[in-house]
């Protein structure tokens, strides 16, 4: 089988996840990664044999055996490299999120013009539970009408550049409201946001962003809410999607318990509960969705299989599912604004 060639941009925390995924991914390889210092660089490549520490983005898409650049920088940076990626004829997988609507607007019109795959890197999507969700939910609930979502991790190290609002201005709504804006994005499907209020907490030093809750109207009613943040003293990551005739709930909606990063726990099923009516808890069903491969696994080989397969139609269902997550997502940092 043939392997598409990736390489990394970025030797942070979430650099360090994804590359043995593309180790262990049946169509990608891992080929070159580039830091700004070359030390950063060969220190990452240490546990991959054979694969290139190179200095700089440029030397890296210079080289002819890349086919494909993940791009795992700080949000800040994001749109130069990419749309240099883009330009010099490579695919894209980047970091979620991006500085706004309009820099995702102006990749994928870059990408579509060079007919080449950009997509973000949303792990929790590739999972085989968000297709079943999607599938069953006429008829598991009937019609959606409400989605909530809680996101929290424990955190707390200021050094850490999630608190540093010149690499990462939306802080945690950034970081983590993201994933509640694709699951609206997902299970909601909405048309147009109608109204929004977000609330937030900033760090009393470093002034980012550490909290955030907020409610959102769209059309036809449909109407979400989230609550996300480092604040909480435990990590959290529920779901509930309210239909006309039952809900649906996830504990663990962005990262499963058994193997999503940072965890490994293969006694722990991964799945969807349904109740509808006046059921008590011992007549909850749960509705495994079990999958051999991560679900960043999974990502890369989505990724790779639309770079090595070109499907137009394919390609494009991933941009519009970026862009509006984006578009939600800006809504939600407008209003973050707004409010304080």
């Amino acid at each position: 089988m043939k392997k598409l060639n990736l390489g990394i941009v970025g030797t942070g925390f979430i650099a360090g996840i994804l590359a043995p995924a593309i180790q262990s991914s049946k169509n990608a390889r891992l080929t070159a990664v580039s830091s700004r210092t070359l030390a950063k660089a060969e220190t990452f490549v240490v546990d991959y044999p054979g694969v290139v520490a190179v200095e700089g983005a440029e030397r890296l898409l210079a080289r002819p055996d890349i086919d494909a650049v993940y791009v795992a920088t700080p949000t800040a940076a994001k749109e130069g490299i990419a749309k240099s990626v883009l330009e010099s004829g490579k695919h894209v997988l980047i970091e979620k999120p991006l500085q706004s609507i309009e820099v995702a607007e102006r990749l994928s019109a870059l990408a579509r013009e060079k007919g080449l795959v950009l997509m973000d890197a949303t792990h929790f999507v590739h999972h085989p539970r968000t297709a079943v969700m999607r599938e069953r939910c006429a008829e598991l609930i009937g019609t959606p009408r409400s989605l909530h979502t809680m996101f929290y991790f424990p955190f707390s190290d200021r050094d850490n550049i999630r608190f540093d609002p010149d690499h990462e201005p939306m802080g945690a709504v950034g970081d983590m409201a993201w994933y509640s804006m694709r699951a609206v994005v997902e299970y909601l499907a909405p048309e147009r946001l109608e109204d929004i209020k977000v609330f937030t907490e900033r760090d009393s030093e470093s002034g980012a962003v550490i909290r955030a809750t907020g409610v959102l109207k769209f059309d036809d009613t449909k109407t979400a809410t989230f609550d996300i943040g480092y604040t909480a003293g435990a990590a959290v990551m529920d779901l509930t999607l309210a239909g006309t005739s039952g809900i649906l709930t996830q504990d663990d909606f962005v990262l499963d318990w058994q193997s999503g990063f940072g965890f490994d726990n293969p006694d722990i099923a991964t799945g969807i509960t349904h109740r509808s009516g006046m059921a008590t808890r011992k007549e909850f069903v749960f509705i495994e969705t079990p999958t051999p491969i991560s679900q960043h696994t999974l990502m890369v080989e989505t990724f790779a299989d639309l770079a090595l397969n070109p499907d137009a139609g394919n390609r494009e269902k991933w941009l519009e599912a970026s862009a509006k997550t984006q578009g939600f997502l800006d809504a939600v940092w407008l209003s973050a604004q707004l409010s304080t």
